[in-house]
Formats: structure tokens, sequence, C-alpha cells
């Protein structure tokens, strides 16, 4: 279960990655920074799709443990949460499970934004939200500051525009490649709209977290 955790924790990170109001998908990954060292939720879900990203994360997560599973005993609890949530299963009870599952983490990541967990200086609210059921599970997860590196805006085409980026823990002194896909909003903003090399990233996480 240790790589999973690991696993969700960067992807609450790379989830993170695009806060921060802007007309210019240059301007809005500059504001990445501002938002996760400020502790402001409110401005990373107006300028993240954090549901949609979350979704496809679990989907690509449980498509590569099916065509990858691990060495030995594996895990039980991941072996009924891949199973419980794979594509062809599709019954209603099987859709509530990556509902919750997408819910809870979406929770996990609006909690360390708010408490500081992702820019290494901890708030001192009182009215932090709830942090979700994986709070107990990233208990020992690095709280320090995480940084959006080497950010490039590759393509602009219409209301569509990729970047790339490295996202980096103070903590672990680990760096993960981003590849972004952003669309422009009605409003004007532009909002990160997924993480498309999602499952190069389980692949590093995976290997991480079973190395240790």
């Amino acid at each position: 279960m240790k790589w999973f955790t690991y696993f969700l924790m960067t992807l609450t990170v790379l989830s993170a990655a695009g806060a921060g109001a802007a007309e210019t998908p240059a301007a809005a990954l500059a504001g990445i920074q501002k938002a996760i060292d400020a502790n402001d939720q409110t401005t990373l879900e107006k300028y993240v799709d954090l549901r949609g990203i979350i979704s496809r994360g679990v989907d690509q997560f449980v498509a590569d443990y099916a065509a990858h599973p691990p060495g030995g005993e594996g895990d039980p609890m991941l072996d009924m949460l891949a199973g419980g949530l794979a594509a062809e299963s599709g019954v209603a009870a099987d859709q509530s499970m990556k509902l919750m599952l997408v819910e809870e983490t979406r929770k996990f990541v609006i909690r360390g934004v708010a408490s500081g967990d992702f820019s290494g200086r901890p708030s001192q609210r009182q009215d932090l939200p709830e942090g979700g059921i994986f709070s107990v599970l990233f208990a020992d997860a690095s709280t320090a500051r995480k940084e959006l590196r080497d950010v490039r805006v590759q393509s602009v085409k219409g209301d569509r525009a990729t970047a790339t980026a490295r996202v980096f823990d103070h903590g672990s002194k680990r760096g993960y490649p981003v590849q972004l896909a952003l669309g422009r909003k009605p409003q004007g903003y532009w909002q990160v709209t997924d993480v498309t090399n999602m499952t190069e990233l389980i692949r590093i996480v995976r290997k991480e977290a079973e190395a240790r």
C-alpha cells in the first residue's frame, strides 16, 4: 500500500500545478508558486480541474496495476481497489467506489494546500477543510515546500495549450517531469485540465516506492 500512498502524494502535487489567475497560459503557470505558498485552496479549485485530473489518474492507476501487477504476494488493499475499479466491471457499486476515491483524494489536495503542507509554511487557520480518509495514509509524507521548476509553454492553439514543468519536493529532493494540458474558460482565464504523462509518473513513483 505504501507505493500507492506515494503515487497519490505525487498526484495531489501535480493537481496543484494549475493554480493562479491569468489571461495567458504562461501567466497562469507563473502563478502556481504564489497559490501554493499562499495556502490558497480557493484559487486552486478555480484554476484546476481537480476532479477531472484525479479521476483520470485513478483510471490510469487501475489500468497500470492490472497490466503490471506487483511481484510476490502483492497488496490485498490494492488488489481490491484495482479489481473493484476495473473499467470492465462498470456496475453502480464500482462507480460509487471510484467517485468516493476521487472525492477523498480531492479533499486531501484541498487540505494539503490550505494547511501549508505543500508550501512548507504551516497555516495558523482554525477552520481548515476536512482532509478526508487519506489524511492518515499521508501522515508521514513530506510537508516540505513543493516547487514547480523549468516551466515552459510549448504551444497555444485557440483555447488549448500545452506546457511542461518539473515538480520538485524540497523534502525528498526529488523532481518529477509533468506534461500539462490547459484550456481557456469562457470567463477568460486558463485552467489546467490534464496531466498527459500520468502513466509515466505512475511508473516512476511505483518504482521509487517499491525500492524503499
